[in-house]
């Protein structure tokens, strides 16, 4: 058996409930250290998931806005191009002039040599031309053509004058078919 040995004296000594309540303290003080180590353990598991999962949502949040940055490039463009194709389809609803300016160009292909043009306005009605026209034989074979042609709606003469030395000047007026 041991021998207890108290050295202190009776009044130094610790009496029954202050040591229970000692003992008591110790051990809440141990339980409370645990529970403060599992604390701070389990809030730096926290912020380490915190920051993964931060770290993720980041990721996504960069790649949806390249998608959509992509996106409203593309969009953008189909905008573009939508705008592109309602200019061309109003340019082709414009009246053309071409298929007048084709009309009296095989006329004007087969004068002679002599014949030249002084004026020629073409527009989606009809053609304006001025002539001058060295001879006779030149003047009637152009006149005959142009008015036997279905090119034209209507062909008329709008002037005739004669020089004895530039030859015949000839305005003709032609109307779309």
């Amino acid at each position: 058996m041991a021998i207890k040995l108290n050295l202190l004296p009776e009044e130094h000594a610790v009496n029954n409930n202050l040591s229970s309540f000692l003992k008591t303290a110790k051990a809440l003080g141990v339980i409370g250290i645990a529970a403060f180590l599992i604390f701070g353990v389990g809030l730096g598991i926290f912020f380490i998931l915190s920051t993964i999962s931060l770290n993720s949502v980041n990721a996504n949040v960069a790649k949806l806005t390249s998608r959509v940055e992509a996106q409203q490039k593309s969009e953008q463009q189909i905008v573009l191009v939508k705008d592109r194709i309602k200019k061309v389809a109003s340019i082709q609803d414009l009246p053309n002039s071409l298929p007048n300016l084709k009309a009296i160009d095989a006329y004007l292909v087969n004068l002679s040599g002599t014949g030249s043009v002084g004026q020629l306005t073409v527009d989606p009605k009809g053609a304006n031309l001025t002539l001058s026209l060295r001879t006779y034989s030149d003047l009637t074979n152009f006149l005959e053509n142009i008015q036997s042609s279905d090119d034209f709606g209507s062909v008329s003469l709008e002037s005739f004058s004669l020089n004895s030395k530039t030859g015949y000047s000839v305005e003709i007026k032609t109307t779309k078919k």
